[in-house]
């Protein structure tokens, strides 16, 4: 496991020892072995610190995702973001390094450290230049959204009240993503907009946070034929512990297992993968979807759920609860991030 001796924080410490109370020895030996892959951090403006990424890497974690880019999304923005990862990570490299290659993810996990990459959540910052898609590839960005909520150049997002799909110039996008090597990637998108990009995408299409609308029916949530759709790429849905989209106040490990069992059933523990999407302040994100109405409307008539997240150190708890139900350990491996690794190593170039 890689844990870090030389920065630790009381809180999550207290937390990590309380979940290695509950869990059996197994669960242990396995989580400590495994590639551990999460595959969403927010880590833009006001949430990037070292706390947060140590929090992770105490965590087990060998591999976090990083979204980077500002919002409403910019080339300024977002560069400017990850230039201040790369230099915490100047700052912290005995523990964490930048990976552009499946290659470089191993050797960090075989030399102790934590390795990380960027993600887009948002099209809105190659600000409609296709050109920048290959330079964000270069930078380290590895997968990108469609659209986030809302309707974009690319598409339609999950809140908007149409369900037009992708337009014209999202082909492009994709068959650019393609080209360069970058996960496309469906979470926030509208319906007709995830389907009809894995429809046009060449290889394993990815969800890489989003969890079941037939368990909780937030327009933010996949339905079942986009999970199918999704599984018969190739690519992996990453199971996010958001309690406001797990529809649990709690933000629990069981909620969150619940929605990861009906991905399972439907998709096959292959094509399953995490990604936390977790915030250590939330309180700035749901003021936002207070104020921004038109990007987060209200659910069937009520306002979004102020709900706890699964927390990093509950990874160990989420293996723990696999294995109790059943799951074998080359499934439970799979599912903390071999079927990530799997899916990256086939697209990235």
């Amino acid at each position: 496991m890689n844990q870090s001796t030389r920065y630790p924080y009381k809180v999550p410490s207290r937390v990590y020892d309380e979940v290695r109370a509950k869990v059996s020895d197994r669960a242990k030996e396995i989580h400590a072995d495994a590639l551990v892959w999460d595959m969403t951090l927010p880590f833009g403006k006001g949430w990037m610190s070292d706390e947060l990424i140590f929090r992770y890497r105490n965590s087990g974690c060998d591999l976090v995702s990083l979204t980077i880019n500002d919002f409403p999304g910019s080339i300024q923005g977002t560069t400017q973001n990850i230039g201040a990862v790369h230099s915490m990570v100047r700052r912290l490299s005995s523990d964490f390094v930048l990976a552009k290659s499946v290659d470089d993810i191993l050797a960090a996990k075989a030399n102790g450290k934590t390795a990380l990459i960027f993600n887009l959540q948002e099209t809105n910052p190659l600000e409609r230049n296709l050109d920048m898609i290959e330079v964000y590839f270069e930078l380290g960005v590895r997968h990108m959204l469609m659209a986030y909520n809302m309707k974009n150049f690319v598409g339609d997002g999950c809140a908007e009240e149409t369900d037009s799909g992708l337009s014209r110039f999202g082909v492009t996008v994709i068959k650019e993503m393609n080209r360069v090597g970058m996960l496309v990637d469906g979470t926030h998108c509208g319906y007709r907009t995830s389907m009809e990009a894995i429809e046009v995408c060449e290889g394993p299409f990815i969800f890489s946070h989003c969890v079941s609308h037939a368990i909780y029916p937030h327009y933010r949530n996949i339905r079942d034929d986009q999970i199918k759709a999704c599984a018969a790429t190739g690519g992996v849905i990453g199971v996010n512990g958001c309690g406001f989209f797990l529809g649990d106040m709690a933000g629990s490990v069981e909620a969150m297992f619940r929605h990861l069992d009906r991905i399972v059933s439907l998709a096959g523990p292959e094509h399953v993968g995490l990604a936390l999407d977790y915030l250590d302040n939330p309180k700035p994100f749901f003021d936002s979807q207070d104020a921004n109405p038109s990007m987060w409307p209200l659910l069937d008539g009520k306002p979004h759920m102020r709900a706890d997240y699964v927390l990093p150190e509950e990874l160990l708890l989420l293996t723990d609860t696999m294995l109790r139900n059943g799951y074998s350990e080359q499934n439970v491996r799979g599912i903390l991030g071999l079927n990530f690794l799997r899916v990256a190593g086939q697209v990235w170039k």
